[in-house]
């Protein structure tokens, strides 16, 4: 077709770019129905993936009876984009439907599982279905052109890598998930526009052929004989007769074999990486967008270095690519725990936000370049092959169909069984060895015995590599460098590590005799210190309390704060805690100062997001109390935000108490304004505390009155007593600093200088804003915080409260 490949290649870069964009805004849309456990997250990636999966297949079948491919690819655009723009008000729908199901499974994790991913692949099926179509058409319209389908599938990958990047840093903040999902529509229609238009100046073509005629099977073997860079690698999805001599199996059968393969072992190889990068660049809405940023990119790279690898190896040129990948993934894995110390040198000499945003970026791609690069390499030679038959368009449709259920079938895997299993060491050096294993059946094709043994000789190399790495240093990996640019006390050692897919690394250590707990280097808590602040998240709400019936707690953390809920006559306590791996360390190492309250039977741990549990509770509580992470964790605004302070308002008993910790270090005046005006706005009746340098709120839609002879009542019983340091609880509520009124000033005062907004799970206005005050120092904002907050104290606080 007489179409310049700079034109289809401008279009598709560009729908690259959107795709990624919708991905990250339906997974974000989703979250607060689904939740943000590693079950919900892999649901919705499943249907998406699938979608992709199914339209790919389907696009080949259409893209081979299409006579004007181009017109039809338009199309296809413009229903991604039409139907996208509509995905806001499906996914309003999907609550109540879930609400249902989730009641009806009575906690079945499969039942869940099932019920998220068939209402997410309801929601977003036609858009997924239509990208999956898109590079099946354009082989057609590229067909007369080897070459083009892997510069087209390089040119799609980065111009994801450009959306990945945009929609964190720029899209998502400034238009929040319905304006980037309409704003990517509009980008998609616009694409299919342009594509149809063009397509009207060109001649319809010919319907594809079912299938490679035997002339063509002829001048493969021809090819392959001949060593031509168009026809050597072996092992596509049609291969010549020698090669099929050689491997004893079909060339097609073998290509859907590696297709599968390569798709599980990349996002095998994603999936172990981002996890270790969580931990070692940081876990916010940037992180995340950055690193799949670096990993597209480099991906896209290695599917231009293809075409070099091809020209230069030819028909080994898919095994070579398969071990050097595996020895690229061996080398880099000892430099994984050597990144802490290049954090702590950056933070002495770079002190911007958008300066150390771009240290993260260069330690990813220092970790990722060499080995996903080499990855990147395997999809791109397939579809090579590919580009040699007279049926191109049903070739891609099927092989891309396979390649992703195997990007689906390795992430999940790879998240709840590998992972689990072997840590993320073992695991990498388990993906490395698998990816020279394929290699060397890849080799099996090669006619040139010499040639085949280097191919062997290097896998072997990268498996001995692999193995023979030292074992790294735990204490260097998890010190969480990344969050402040900046080493903590070095503990005197470390307890436990344990991995899981849901809450990343768990760490306890041991300094002096303070036994912490880390979450991805990040604090979470202690048995020293920190104890005031973990108690006062009980005692704060506990006091306004006007029935004990049933309390949700919401993060485990140490367990201190459960164990202080319990202290008080509940008769059922629900707890939210997504990682395994932190109540085994609650359960493990501070039983004693949480009173062993994991071991009651009125406490039932749940492993599920605090706000999914909310959503689907069926009785109301008369307690909800949260001791949550840095509101900055890419998904923790969920909980700040207006719409879950509607949904717990909605679950409260009448009088009921919502108890919410805010970070008063490293966080500017403006989102400290942004939580309190948020959960002002839908709680009439609002309360701060200062409770161990730690800002605590308590919200009712009852006045937050204390009686005196319930403070006497909970001063007299002796396990409230145990719990309470020396202190009376009326002594607990002169640490009240103000409430109502005052905090009504506060943020309007605020506001006159440019803030603050209400949070909403739209605008994502907490998750895009609280990262940046991590570049602050943590006495300067703590002590800005303490300002601001003494500004607005009520003089007679107490007395207002106490009755």
């Amino acid at each position: 077709m007489n179409v310049p490949f700079a034109f289809v290649a401008a279009l598709f870069f560009a729908s690259g770019a959107t795709g990624l964009v919708y991905e990250v805004a339906f997974a974000k849309s989703l979250a607060p129905v689904f939740g943000a456990t590693a079950y919900a997250v892999s649901a919705v990636l499943a249907a998406f993936m699938g979608g992709l999966a199914i339209g790919a297949h389907l696009g080949g079948r259409i893209a081979a009876r299409a006579r004007r491919p181009l017109h039809t690819y338009g199309v296809a655009e413009i229903a991604v984009g039409l139907v996208s723009a509509a995905t806001p008000w499906a996914f309003a729908g999907i609550e109540h439907a879930y609400v249902a199901l989730a009641r009806a499974s009575h906690g079945s994790l499969g039942a869940l599982t099932v019920a998220r991913a068939g209402l997410a692949f309801g929601a977003i099926v036609i858009p997924t279905i239509c990208m999956g179509a898109t590079l099946p058409l354009l082989a057609r319209v590229t067909s007369s052109d080897r070459a083009a389908l892997p510069r087209l599938y390089a040119l799609n990958t980065a111009g994801g890598a450009l959306g990945a990047l945009l929609g964190a840093y720029v899209v998502l903040p400034w238009l929040g998930l319905t304006g980037a999902m309409r704003g990517a529509a509009a980008v998609n229609v616009a694409i299919g526009v342009l594509a149809i238009l063009r397509a009207r100046s060109i001649p319809p073509i010919a319907v594809e052929e079912a299938a490679p005629t035997e002339a063509e099977g002829k001048r493969d073997a021809s090819s392959t004989a001949s060593g031509e860079a168009t026809g050597a690698a072996a092992t596509g999805a049609t291969t010549g007769a020698a090669t099929r001599e050689a491997t004893g199996e079909s060339g097609a059968g073998l290509g859907a074999i590696f297709a599968f393969a390569s798709g599980f072992l990349v996002f095998a190889a994603e999936v172990v990486e981002t996890h270790l990068l969580t931990v070692l660049i940081g876990n916010s809405a940037y992180a995340f967008g950055l690193m799949l940023a670096v990993f597209l990119v480099c991906l896209a790279a290695g599917a231009a270095v293809s075409r070099r690898l091809e020209k230069r190896h030819g028909e080994a040129a898919l095994g070579r690519g398969l071990v050097l990948a595996a020895l690229g993934l061996a080398i880099t894995i000892p430099l994984w725990d050597q990144l802490p110390p290049f954090f702590a040198f950056a933070g002495k000499h770079v002190s911007s936000w958008a300066g150390r945003e771009v240290c993260r970026a260069v330690a990813a791609a220092a970790l990722l370049a060499l080995s996903t690069v080499l990855m990147g390499t395997t999809f791109p030679l397939l579809l090579s092959r590919v580009a040699r038959r007279v049926a191109v368009a049903r070739g891609v449709g099927r092989l891309m169909s396979i390649n992703t259920a195997g990007t689906i079938v390795g992430s999940i895997a790879t998240g709840y069984v590998v992972l689990p299993a072997l840590g993320s060491q073992r695991a990498l050096i388990a993906i490395a060895c698998a990816f020279a294993l394929l290699g060397v059946v890849a080799a099996r094709a090669e006619k040139n015995a010499s040639s085949r043994r280097i191919t062997w000789a290097v896998a072997a190399a990268a498996m001995v590599a692999a193995v023979i790495v030292p074992r790294w240093d735990l204490a260097r990996l998890t010190n969480g460098a990344n969050v402040y640019f900046a080493y903590g006390p070095p503990p005197d050692r470390i307890e436990m590590v344990r991995e899981d897919v849901h809450g990343g690394v768990t760490t306890v250590a041991v300094r002096g005799d303070v036994t912490t707990l880390y979450t991805n280097g990040k604090f979470q808590g202690d048995d020293g210190p920190e104890m005031v602040a973990q108690r006062r998240f009980a005692h704060f709400p506990g006091m306004f309390l006007r029935h004990e019936r049933r309390a949700l707690v919401i993060g485990l953390g140490t367990g201190v704060t459960l164990g202080t809920v319990a202290a008080y006559p509940f008769r059922e306590i629900d707890v939210a805690e997504i990682s395994p791996a932190i109540a085994f360390a609650a359960h493990r190492f501070y039983a004693d100062e949480s009173f062993h309250a994991l071991d009651d039977p009125r406490v039932k741990l749940h492993h599920e997001d605090g706000r999914s549990l909310l959503l689907v509770a069926d009785r109301p509580y008369d307690l909800v109390t949260i001791e949550l992470t840095s509101v900055w964790f890419a998904g923790a605004a969920s909980l700040y935000s207006k719409e879950f302070y509607e949904l717990t308002k909605s679950r409260l008993a009448p009088g009921g108490v919502l108890q919410q910790w805010v970070q008063l270090h490293h966080i500017r005046p403006r989102e400290l304004g942004v939580i309190v005006r948020t959960l002002h706005a839908v709680f009439p009746h609002v309360a701060l505390f200062l409770g161990g340098e730690q800002g605590i709120l308590v919200a009712s839609s009852a006045p937050l009155e204390a009686s005196k002879a319930r403070l006497a009542r909970l001063d007299a019983d002796p396990k409230i007593l145990a719990t309470l340091g020396g202190k009376t609880t009326e002594m607990l509520l002169g640490e009240l600093v103000a409430s109502d009124a005052e905090l009504t000033r506060l943020t309007d005062d605020l506001a006159k200088i440019g803030g603050p907004l209400l949070s909403t799970d739209d605008n994502l206005v907490l998750e895009v804003e609280t990262p940046k005050g991590n570049v602050l120092s943590y006495r300067s904002s703590l002590d800005a915080s303490l300002e601001l907050i003494e500004r607005y104290r009520t003089p007679d606080a107490k007395a207002r409260h106490l009755r």
